[in-house]
């Protein structure tokens, strides 16, 4: 007799928790939704942070026009350059998933495009140092100070546990053994 009250005690308890759930997920109609809803973030992204970042870099204040058009055409050249490179980053980087995962291992092959793949991220470096050199020959103080800041900064990522993985938290099967 007891179990059988405290099994229906735990049915209408599961029950009013699973209405209760239901009804706070569906809390919104139509018409009900905030005007300003809030804004989402950016895996990785600090809220408040949004502002940081520029296009590809450090935002800086106070640009003139003939500033904001000499930084686009620094973009442009420098996107135009890094292209090919990365791609072919890609590239060697597939060529070394398939030397890695073949049936035989070939060490010397691996090891070559292993510096392969390192001199053309060197390369994708320097152009990256080079374009900063031209932007801060362009800046004014102020404006260099600030830069110069962020710069040391570096990028604001996530301090989460997995914010240093690429592509966030690995799931399914095999992953995080």
């Amino acid at each position: 007799m007891k179990t059988q009250k405290l099994k229906r005690y735990g049915f209408a308890l599961a029950t009013l928790l699973f209405l209760g759930t239901t009804a706070q997920a569906q809390r919104f109609q139509s018409n009900d939704r905030p005007e300003h809803p809030p804004q989402e973030m950016v895996k990785g992204q600090k809220p408040g942070k949004g502002q940081e970042q520029g296009h590809k870099g450090p935002k800086i204040p106070n640009l003139t026009e003939e500033q904001k058009e000499q930084l686009h055409s620094f973009r442009l050249e420098s996107e135009k350059t890094s292209l090919p490179i990365r791609n072919e980053v890609a590239e060697k980087e597939a060529r070394l998933k398939t030397l890695v995962t073949a049936e035989s291992y070939n060490e010397k092959a691996v090891n070559k495009v292993i510096e392969e793949i390192s001199e053309l991220k060197t390369s994708l470096m320097k152009l990256k140092v080079a374009e900063g050199q031209k932007v801060k020959s362009i800046l004014t103080e102020e404006q260099l100070v600030i830069f110069n800041n962020q710069i040391a900064e570096g990028p604001k990522q996530g301090k989460g546990k997995d914010a240093g993985q690429k592509g966030g938290a690995r799931r399914g099967p095999n992953h995080g053994r």
